[in-house]
């Protein structure tokens, strides 16, 4: 299993490996296995690449190496009991976010940093997001939308098992997508706290998020 690389981050222990390294490592659990026959296999192989990124991260903070991860009925991982995660593809890699059950739920969210050929702008930021970017140059203003994307994806993946429903990008604001520390400003109503970060690693932005009840 090649491993892209291994970070301790402000959520938990983030691990990536190559989607691609399917014969390298230890042989998947038979559930596992079960589950990726569900899917196309393209996407088989981009789930059994995040089951082991995040059994490779579980095992780096003393936990089961050797653990089947399951799935939950919106998607999620399902962790052993003590511990949560969450999982991001993107292209030729495969990333696990793990840390211990704290009563935080987490999300991670892996993204390319060059801008999008087609300026997903409008679809990601609210009104005042948009606002506080537009003086940018066209390049880092559409760094800063696939950076504000990043974020809000790690966001939904932690308040998902609160809501349980689909989250639109409107929903949820930064304070400010210019600033370096991630003020996640989310509707009173749903009683949560949330908390996110987003750092540059190499040619991606690295977003996790972590939310609870207040």
């Amino acid at each position: 299993m090649t491993r892209a690389f291994a970070l301790e981050l402000a959520h938990g222990r983030a691990v990536a490996v190559a989607i691609d390294d399917a014969d390298a490592g230890p042989p998947e659990p038979p559930e596992e296995l079960a589950l990726a026959r569900q899917f196309g296999p393209a996407r088989a192989r981009e789930f059994l690449a995040g089951r082991r990124a995040l059994r490779a991260a579980l095992a780096e903070l003393g936990g089961d190496a050797g653990v089947a991860i399951g799935r939950g009925p919106r998607g999620a991982p399902l962790l052993p009991a003590g511990w949560v995660g969450s999982v991001s593809h993107k292209r030729d890699l495969a990333a696990g976010l793990v840390t211990a059950d704290r009563g935080w739920t987490i999300g991670l969210d892996l993204e390319a940093r060059a801008p999008r050929p087609i300026d997903i702008a409008r679809r990601v930021m609210t009104a005042r997001e948009a606002a506080a970017v537009a003086a940018l140059d066209d390049d880092a203003r559409r760094r800063l939308v696939v950076r504000t994307f990043a974020i809000k994806e790690a966001v939904y993946k932690a308040i998902d098992p609160h809501l349980g429903r689909y989250v639109g990008f409107h929903e949820v604001a930064l304070r400010d997508p210019r600033a370096d520390a991630a003020i996640v400003e989310v509707p009173d109503a749903w009683g949560l706290e949330v908390e996110a970060t987003c750092q540059a690693h190499g040619d991606h932005w690295l977003a996790t998020a972590r939310a609870r009840r207040r």
